[in-house]
This record gives C-alpha cells, sequence and structure tokens, in this order.
C-alpha cells in the first residue's frame, strides 16, 4: 500500500478532508489528531506518518491535492481486501478449533486403550506429530493391582507375582518416550543453588572467560592515539563432570508406597503409573538433594578399580568439585587469582557483632560493584541468625523485606543455600559471575531401565558442573574450619 492511499486512509479515520496549515503553508496535525492516530496504530506510525507528509509536500504540493478519485478507488478496493482476508482467517481459525475438538476426543478415546511401546501418534491438520498423554496400560498386573486396591476391591494377586519386571520395562519405555523432556526437566532442573547461577549449555569438558573487563575509558582529548582500559580480570576454569545414577529397584518391594501415595485425594490414579512413581517420588528427591551438596562441597575423585577390576558406586560428593571447593583451594593456594577474601582469619561474631560483621564485610565490595544487586550466597544458619540479632538490636523495626533479607542501605540481599549449610560461609558476586554448565539440553538426556527376575535398573548419564568467571568478582568469606575441611593444609589442590 503506497503512502498516498494509506493518507486517503487517516483523512477518512479522522473525518477530514485536509489538514491544517503552518506559516509555510505546509500540513500540521493537531494534538488531537496525533493522540488519535497514537491509539489507533501506535507512536511508531504516527512518527513514520509525519515524516512520510513531510517528504510528500517537499517539492511544494499540498497533501490534500494528492488524494484523487483514483486514489479514493484504491483505498476502497483495499478495505474489500482486508474484508476478504479477515473473513477467511475467521473461517480457517473456525476449521482449526473444530479440528482441534476432534483431535483432543481421539486422544481421550486413545487414553482408554493400551498402547504400544513407543506411544501412539496422531498427525494433525499441519502434518506435525502430536503425542499424547501418558496413560498407564491398564492390561498389566501392576497396575490392575493398583487400580484394584484404590477402588476397594482388594489386591489382583500378591506377593512377587504383583510385578511382572518385563512388563514394567514396557511401561516404563512408553512412559519415557512420552514424557521425555519433563522427566529430565525434572531430575537434573533447578536445585536451590542454581537460581542463583547463569547456566550454559556446552559440550566442552572446561570453559573460561575470553572477554575482558574494561576499567577506564573516559580521558581528556589530544590529536593522538593513547588507549586507557586495560584489562583487570583473572579467568576461572570451570569445569564439566561425567555423572549418572544406578538405581535399582524391587517393585514389588514399593507397590505398597505407591498405593499409598495414591490415596491422595488432590491426586488420579490414571495420571500415576508405578514407573512415574519410581522416579517422581524415589529417584527425583535424593538427586536433587545429593547434587545439591555435590555443587557446593563435592570433591571430584576418579573412580578406581578393585582388586578383581570391579567398581565401587562413588560417594556423591565425589563426583565434581563444589564451588566453595574451589573457593578453599583458590585460597589455600595463596590466592594467585584475586580472589576478594572477606574477614580474612576472623571468626564472625554472635548477636549485633554479627550485624556489624555482615555490614563491613558488604562494605568491602568494590565501588564499580555496588550499584549491582546481588546475593550474599551463604549458610542458611547465617540469615537465621543475622535476622534475629537485627530484631535484637532494633526491637522496633519492622521486616518489610519478608523473607529477603536486604542488609541495610545496600543492594546486596541474603540468599541461603541449603548445600552451604553448617558451613559459616558466604561470598558475594553477580548471577553472570555464578556459572553452571550442562553438557546438553535436558530434553537431549539418556535414560533407560533394564529389568532381570524382580529387579529393575534405571539408568541415566549426563555431564555438569559449576564454578566462577572471573575471580576479582567474587567476595567470600571463607571461615578456617571449612578451609581445613574441603582443601587441608599439605594437600595439593586441584585445578591449581
Amino acid at each position: 500500500m503506497n503512502f498516498k492511499t494509506i493518507l486517503a486512509g487517516v483523512y477518512g479515520f479522522l473525518g477530514v478532508s485536509a489538514f491544517g496549515k503552518d506559516a509555510e503553508g505546509k500540513s500540521l496535525l493537531s494534538k488531537d489528531q496525533e493522540t488519535l492516530l497514537e491509539e489507533k496504530y501506535g507512536k511508531k506510525f504516527l512518527e513514520s506518518f509525519k515524516e512520510d507528509l513531510k517528504k510528500l509536500e517537499a517539492d511544494g504540493s499540498s497533501a490534500e491535492s494528492t488524494v484523487t478519485e483514483e486514489v479514493k478507488a484504491d483505498l476502497e478496493k483495499e478495505k474489500e481486501k482486508g474484508a476478504k482476508e479477515l473473513k477467511q482467517a475467521q473461517e480457517r481459525i473456525a476449521n482449526l478449533e473444530k479440528e482441534n475438538k476432534q483431535y483432543e476426543a481421539q486422544i481421550e478415546l486413545l487414553g482408554r486403550n493400551a498402547a504400544e511401546d513407543k506411544g501412539v501418534v496422531v498427525d494433525n491438520a499441519n502434518g506435525s506429530a502430536m503425542n499424547r498423554k501418558f496413560k498407564p496400560d491398564m492390561s498389566l498386573g501392576f497396575n490392575q493391582h493398583i487400580n484394584s486396591v484404590l477402588n476397594g476391591k482388594g489386591a489382583v494377586v500378591s506377593g512377587n507375582d504383583t510385578i511382572d519386571t518385563e512388563q514394567l520395562h514396557k511401561e516404563f519405555g512408553r512412559y519415557v518416550s512420552s514424557e521425555k523432556f519433563e522427566i529430565f526437566k525434572s531430575l537434573v532442573g533447578t536445585t536451590d543453588s542454581l537460581q542463583y547461577m547463569q547456566t550454559m549449555i556446552t559440550d566442552k569438558f572446561e570453559v573460561r572467560a575470553t572477554h575482558s573487563h574494561i576499567t577506564s575509558v573516559l580521558q581528556s582529548f589530544i590529536p593522538k592515539w593513547t588507549p586507557k582500559g586495560k584489562s583487570a580480570f583473572t579467568p576461572l576454569t570451570i569445569k564439566q563432570y561425567p555423572m549418572k545414577i544406578n538405581v535399582e529397584i524391587v517393585p514389588a518391594e514399593v507397590i505398597d508406597e505407591c498405593i499409598g501415595y495414591l490415596y491422595d485425594e488432590s491426586l488420579d490414579p490414571a495420571d500415576m503409573p508405578i514407573v512415574k512413581y519410581i522416579i517422581e517420588q524415589l529417584v527425583k528427591p535424593k538427586l536433587d538433594e545429593e547434587r545439591e551438596y555435590a555443587f557446593a562441597l563435592g570433591r571430584h575423585k576418579d573412580p578406581t578399580a578393585n582388586a578383581d577390576g570391579g567398581y565401587t558406586a562413588s560417594e556423591a560428593n565425589d563426583v565434581c568439585d563444589g564451588y566453595l571447593t574451589q573457593l578453599c583451594d583458590i585460597k589455600r593456594g595463596g590466592n594467585t587469582q584475586g580472589v576478594n577474601f572477606l574477614l580474612d582469619g576472623k571468626t564472625l561474631g554472635t548477636g549485633a557483632q554479627l550485624v556489624t560483621d555482615i555490614e563491613k564485610a558488604v562494605d568491602e565490595v568494590k565501588v564499580n560493584y555496588k550499584n549491582k544487586k546481588m546475593f550474599i550466597h551463604c549458610d542458611p544458619d547465617i540469615v537465621l541468625n543475622y535476622s534475629r540479632a537485627y530484631r535484637d538490636k532494633y526491637p522496633n523495626s519492622k521486616n518489610q523485606d519478608g523473607e529477603k533479607i536486604t542488609v541495610d542501605y545496600t543492594n546486596c540481599v541474603f540468599g541461603p543455600i541449603e548445600g552451604m549449610r553448617g558451613t559459616g560461609a558466604f561470598f558475594i558476586t553477580p548471577k553472570e559471575n555464578f556459572r553452571h554448565l550442562m553438557s546438553r539440553e535436558p530434553r537431549d538426556q539418556k535414560l533407560r531401565m533394564q529389568t532381570a527376575d524382580y529387579t529393575a535398573k534405571v539408568f541415566g548419564e549426563w555431564r555438569e558442573g559449576v564454578g566462577f568467571w572471573l575471580a576479582e568478582a567474587i567476595f567470600a568469606y571463607i571461615p578456617d574450619s571449612l578451609l581445613n575441611k574441603l582443601s587441608p593444609a599439605g594437600e595439593q589442590p586441584s585445578g591449581l
């Protein structure tokens, strides 16, 4: 649509045949007219329209003279075309809504019957696949058993015969196939500490910062090239480590737990097959807990073979170097990287002294970080003790922050992390400096099951790790007790 047609449309919308004129005879929109156009079409349209109008009259012609009968006819054609396209779009939407209801009805019908191992696929109007929501196969013995008990009919069978592990294997495959992304987003998802980190997806086993931190650029002018901004940063290496879960379950031993769980009236038994219960109620909570502590306190140890050539499962804290372990290693190694250690050699006080110590620590944050909102990542006990001490010191004050405790007159907010509980440590750093690495997105992770006799074995593998980007952006308090525990004197810290 050319501008003359748009101009004719604007005349029609405003109900005028011409605009007012300025001293030079150029068209001039009134404030009311500009307001109407901005409300109808937006500020960007208004500014573009005024600019095009100015260009149109640049050669001395008037805007109204360009709106001929031919232009008005073109406008009517555009209106008819627009009305036709709108009607066609409305018809398409109505047809799509009708087709969607048909697909929902078909999916509901399929959900009442057993599905093949890879699930049932329904093709929509655009030819793409749409997986139905997972439903348990009620022809399988363990699902019949659960359904019978929950409906007050008693157990269908008893003892180990309750579970056929080959059937469980088949059901597990269907469940993982239909719910894969949600399973791994849940299994390898956000823990307590990860909410404070910036996650990076990379296939590299190690990453380091590659961009500089500019310290200053402004200077007095002289007609010579005098570069000023020096790089002042120490990139730290962040590693990710191969991890796995190997969970062995005897389904017959957990089926009663599953049934008890399903007696919660808020749950629909049809949406909680035993395989979903195994993953969500047995595997996930323990994995969340152990990942959290490994991320904070872990010390990576390579698995070693036993005398017979076999291997023993490693401890959860052996899978990776935690962020507190890394800080302890840096401090033990002489801090050649330049981390800002706070209250060095001191023990945090109690009561009013604790409030003073925290305020002093926050005051040591460098001036170029003071305008950034940052978390004081810490032992949850520090937050509790600080809050009580602050209440006792200022009994007439009211906590306006609720659970988010802010240190007075600063941008620092306490961020308690369960993995740091009992350490007495804390550190302050911007979120972009606190990193979490993953080898791939959760949707690409692998989860599988093998069965033998009455045992089911769940397998899962992935890589991840945590760490810091730049040393100078870390402000940390590490008590001597934690330093001696995580990086004992005389031991060569890893990675240094």
